[in-house]
């Protein structure tokens, strides 16, 4: 059926084809013709008086877009010279940026670790400069180091006041993508940053741990641990450092300071249990932000004095404190690293593989607020706390060390001497033991 209905298609074109051709190859008769003949005639007449009307038009129109074109040119004149200072802007912020990408082609090319968050590294990659450009740039340290402190009175046979310390720092490159970076003290001149990462837990007890209950008149039992982070700028030409940190945790018991204590008293011979930790200050949080700053007035080969000023602000101290140390021997300049570097990178860049000096140090602090004497700064709720006007105001300290590096590793010794630190009379003294590892 489908064949049919095709076939039938088909034929019906075909004839419809034939008809036009017939009708198209028909002989017309002669009158028609010549009236036709006749027509086309007139119409090529008029024809020819319109081109000819068009042309002169054509030619008017002509004039008109000369007078145009004269009166373009002066107006597109005109406008380029408004345009004039958008060009000159346009320009000179096309060419800052050229600089800008230049600088960070060769930044590249260098090998050069900057420091982007330091202001005076962004300035420079906006400058125009040779080869020395970033010379005077802020580099960041590839050094990775852990640092382990521990201080405890143990080594002076008593177990009183500030009685165990424990610090542990880790620093590397990798730090430095820490949001906290932002609120980091900035440096303005040629140097090297390094960025770490602190835990730290110290306890304090009153003057004897055998007696239970509150002792009017001696230290409250107190602990705290915070987690920290710092940055280290080194000025190895000015002989300079500065050290900025942000500290967060808590006091009180949550600080696992009494846990710490039975543990350490368990394990140790001679000791008792510690008695009185639930009268220890309560919980508060820990919020404090310090800064150090440190220079060397005498730099010589084995001889080296540096005076210190230190600021902490916040929830658990309020203080101020400025003094001066001493390091005798054999070492590196204080300002070229943080005390341990690997031995290749210590030959690379000529300096002593084996350290060995002493340190004396001392200084004074103005206490204006002590959370661990005090009592926390929003909670005021603590069993025992020493009275703001019992506590000492200028505190004393001074230390005798001896320190040995090899290489990448370091061991520190250190005594340690407190004045008072409230109205008791009573000194406090304290050993201190630090390990270096460069990693």
């Amino acid at each position: 059926m489908r064949l049919f209905t095709i076939t039938v298609f088909l034929i019906f074109l075909f004839s419809c084809s034939s008809d036009r051709r017939k009708a198209q190859n028909k002989v017309l008769p002669s009158a028609t013709v010549k009236t036709m003949l006749d027509e086309g005639k007139k119409k090529s007449a008029g024809g020819s008086q319109q081109s000819a009307e068009r042309s002169r038009q054509a030619a008017f129109g002509s004039r008109q877009a000369v007078g145009g074109s004269q009166q373009s040119a002066v107006s597109k004149k005109k406008k380029k010279d408004r345009s004039g200072p958008v060009t000159v802007v346009m320009v000179t912020r096309y060419n800052a940026d050229s600089v800008h990408i230049s600088n960070i082609e060769k930044l590249r090319a260098s090998g050069i670790a900057m420091d982007l968050s330091e202001p005076l590294n962004k300035d420079l990659l906006w400058q125009k400069g040779g080869d020395t450009l970033f010379c005077s740039a802020i580099t960041l340290s590839r050094d990775r180091l852990l640092k382990i402190g521990f201080d405890n009175d143990i080594f002076d046979y008593t177990d009183q006041f500030y009685t165990n310390g424990l610090r542990i720092e880790y620093v590397a490159p990798a730090i430095s993508d820490n949001p906290v970076k932002h609120i980091l003290l900035p440096y303005w001149g040629k140097a090297k940053n390094y960025y770490g990462l602190s835990v730290v837990q110290n306890l304090y007890t009153p003057s004897t741990t055998k007696v239970d209950g509150i002792l009017y008149g001696d230290r409250p039992y107190a602990a705290y641990l915070y987690f920290g982070s710092f940055k280290i700028t080194n000025d190895e030409v000015h002989h300079f450092r500065q050290t900025s940190e942000l500290d967060l945790g808590v006091i009180g018991k949550q600080s696992l300071g009494e846990a710490v204590q039975y543990l350490f008293h368990k394990y140790v011979p001679y000791n008792n249990e510690p008695l009185g930790w639930e009268n220890q200050v309560s919980t508060d949080a820990v919020i404090s932000y310090r800064v150090t700053l440190e220079k060397g007035i005498i730099n010589t080969k084995h001889l080296q004095l540096i005076l210190t000023a230190d600021g902490v602000l916040g929830t658990l101290y309020d203080n101020f404190a400025g003094g001066a140390s001493l390091r005798i021997g054999w070492f590196n300049d204080f300002f070229s690293d943080l005390g341990v570097q690997k031995k290749r990178d210590l030959k690379a860049a000529g300096k002593r593989v084996t350290q060995y000096y002493f340190t004396i140090g001392g200084g004074a602090r103005f206490v204006a607020y002590d959370a661990t004497l005090e009592g926390g700064m929003v909670n005021h709720n603590s069993p025992y706390t020493i009275p703001a006007s019992s506590i000492s105001n200028l505190a004393t300290q001074s230390s005798l060390g001896f320190t040995v590096t090899c290489g990448a590793l370091g061991l520190e010794l250190q005594q340690v001497v407190l004045s008072p630190e409230f109205s008791h009379k009573w000194w406090h003294a304290w050993g201190h033991i630090g390990l270096f590892f460069a990693l």
